[in-house]
């Protein structure tokens, strides 16, 4: 683990923003989900999020199961073959995991 990463971990892993959800109550939220998010217990998030915004009926939840928690496909975030030359060629298009691998529930 990089000293960056410890840095980032030991000031946020305590972090919970579930006042700051319920700010938003009545308003559309769309809930983002990576399956290969090491930053996020994605479970728990959306437990959370259903809890506090879902009785207005404002929550979408879309899940992109190869994705990682920068929403890039984990197949090229772990190659530095891949994700440069995605980068650089083609950023929006084939390094985001796209609508056709997302699952939708609200």
């Amino acid at each position: 683990m990089t000293a960056d990463r410890r840095n980032f971990i030991s000031k946020n892993y305590t972090a919970d923003a579930t006042l700051d959800l319920r700010a938003l109550r009545g308003i559309p939220v769309l809930l983002t989900l990576a399956g290969h998010d090491i930053n996020v217990d994605i479970a728990d998030t959306e437990r959370t999020y259903r809890r506090v915004l879902d009785a207005g009926g404002a929550l979408t939840v879309r899940r992109y199961p190869d994705a990682t928690h920068a929403l890039l496909m984990q197949s090229i975030e772990q190659s530095n073959l891949k994700a440069k030359p995605t980068a650089i060629f083609s950023p929006a298009r084939s390094s985001r995991t796209d609508s056709r691998t997302a699952s939708d529930s609200s």
